[in-house]
């Protein structure tokens, strides 16, 4: 929920205390922006120490692009750059970081890194031999659909035509398939002439505007041309629903075949989930996210609690009927609170050290019992690739959670079976770009968003806000399948809705409003848990608060 690396490029002073700054001249601020946009644009974070060297050097660019070059040829890349990898780079030689990581290379058996050891011999009866299959791969009561691979891309401009091409072909054929909508054209295949028809118009929402009468003109395009829909009168309250990026159909009149008077909007939507008859007996999986494990305000006494109610050692009635019956517990990403995530984070850590808040992580999830299954996908939050589609918390941070033997570790989004009902899992950033861009939607009830974004087939229409995505040639974030359950988090506020037979879950937090939080006026909820039966789709909301 909090912006990502970029915003130390907003600090005064770094970790240390150094002064703020040197003045720069407007060249000297440009060449800076450059040096700090190639850096976020490579996938990187930055340390307050490793930003105060690079706003410090005489030639940031020049600086960058050494350091980038050292960066992407070392044998394990590091998910933030630090002072070491930095200070050296500003004298003109190798950083102490590149030399270390070859040494440990050119030293360990077969090339590979060094497995970092388990924090403790509490979980060793939970963790099982580290090779580079996953425990939980073959279980045969979870089957991944999607979210396991990880992601190459180039970041080419082809890439981004590819991506987007991709986006509005399947999205098409999606609208296509209705039966209402069979004889729609793409934009640009409209007929021309002097006379008035109706036409039906499936395009990507380019750009859209309000004018002073009240009339919304939205631009459509496809991959050969593009037209603008007038919608006026009836039609506002469709009209300010309209997203950008998002694949619609119109219906309306044309007469030049660039201009269309709508008077329909149509979604690609999803159809309704007819329920199939579920488990014989009762089955639940626990829903939750944004644990944030290493912060000072993550609720650790409310989480043992929830912990402790997993193991079946307290509750009573109900609850404690639902505690034996648990199989699976599903963690939508921010399992940590990470380093460097947002202004002054480091005053709110009681954990500085990433791979240790991944010990500490580990540590507790040794605790829930192990015939339940944990999935996890990454957050903003976690050690991952800072765009969407991303692929798995890296390894290198988390390998003792890896190497636990009831842990399957997914990408966002992720798609996953659990005993036949399916999941489509994501962490929820794009909720940051979708809650604002929609009607009668607020933080406060982040599931209708959630529900606006099945409407439009797509986990983040929205591109160049804040979720950055990455330009794939396939979009892994469309929603092709509808899933039984629809479960994210990000903003730490729970919520639970139902549209079209599909669960709409927001899994709330297990961490106190931060300072960040609060400058935002976003107001968590804290320590209330969605469980659901995975026998008849019903949620109990539990509070652990």
């Amino acid at each position: 929920m909090i912006k990502i690396f970029a915003t130390f490029m907003g600090l005064q002073k770094n970790e240390n205390n150094k002064s703020p700054l040197r003045p720069t001249s407007s060249g000297m601020e440009n060449s800076l922006k450059s040096a700090y946009d190639a850096i976020i644009k490579a996938g990187y974070q930055l340390s307050p120490d490793a930003y105060y060297i690079i706003g410090n050097s005489s030639s940031p660019e020049k600086l960058v692009d050494r350091l980038l070059s050292e960066v992407q040829h070392m044998p394990v890349r590091p998910l933030i750059i630090e002072k070491s990898h930095v200070e050296a780079l500003a004298k003109g030689k190798q950083s102490a970081a590149a030399a270390a990581a070859t040494d440990a290379v050119d030293g360990s058996h077969g090339g590979e890194s060094a497995p970092v050891s388990a924090p403790a011999k509490s979980f060793a009866d939970t963790t099982a031999a580290c090779g580079d299959e996953q425990p939980l791969s073959h279980d045969p009561s979870i089957k991944v659909i999607s979210g396991s691979r990880f992601y190459q891309i180039e970041g080419t401009a082809n890439d981004f035509k590819s991506y987007f091409n991709d986006r509005f072909q399947r999205l098409y054929r999606i609208l296509k398939s209705r039966g209402d909508l069979n004889d729609a054209t793409s934009v640009s295949s409209m007929p021309e002439g002097r006379n008035w028809r109706k036409v039906k118009a499936i395009g990507m929402v380019m750009s859209k505007r309000e004018s002073k009468s009240g009339a919304t003109t939205v631009v459509l395009e496809d991959p050969s041309g593009s037209a603008q829909v007038i919608l006026r009168g009836d039609l506002k309250a469709k009209a300010a629903r309209i997203l950008l990026d998002e694949v619609i159909c119109v219906s309306g009149s044309t007469r030049n075949g660039s201009i269309i008077i709508a008077n329909d909007v149509v979604w690609p939507d999803i159809s309704p989930k007819i329920r199939r008859n579920g488990l014989k007996k009762d089955a639940y999986a626990v829903m939750t996210s944004d644990v944030h494990i290493g912060s000072k305000l993550f609720m650790k006494e409310n989480f043992e609690s929830f912990i402790s109610w997993m193991r079946c050692e307290s509750g009573e009635g109900a609850s404690s009927e639902i505690a034996r019956r648990i199989k699976y517990l599903v963690i939508a990403g921010d399992l940590v609170d990470g380093v460097g995530i947002y202004p002054n984070q480091e005053e709110e850590l009681s954990i500085v050290d990433l791979y240790k808040q991944y010990e500490q992580a580990a540590e507790y999830l040794s605790m829930v019992p192990s015939n339940i299954k944990i999935i996890i996908i990454p957050g903003n939050h976690d050690a991952c690739r800072p765009t969407l589609p991303t692929p798995p918390i890296y390894r290198e941070y988390a390998e003792p959670i890896y190497c636990m033997k009831n842990v399957l570790m997914l990408g966002d989004p992720a798609v996953v079976s659990l005993d036949g009902v399916t999941f489509l899992l994501t962490h929820g950033r794009s909720l940051d770009d979708a809650i604002p861009a929609l009607p009668n939607c607020s933080f406060k009830e982040p599931q209708k968003a959630m529900v606006e974004l099945l409407r439009s087939r797509h986990i983040s229409p929205i591109y160049g806000e804040r979720t950055p995505l990455a330009p794939e040639r396939f979009d892994s974030l469309l929603i092709d399948e509808v899933p039984d359950v629809f479960q994210a988090g990000h903003v730490h506020v729970w919520g639970v809705a139902e549209y079209r037979g599909v669960v709409v879950t927001n899994c709330g937090t297990w961490q106190r409003q931060t300072n960040y939080q609060l400058s935002l006026g976003i107001e968590p909820k804290p320590g209330v848990v969605p469980v659901i039966n995975l026998a008849n789709l019903k949620v109990t909301p539990l509070n652990f608060a």
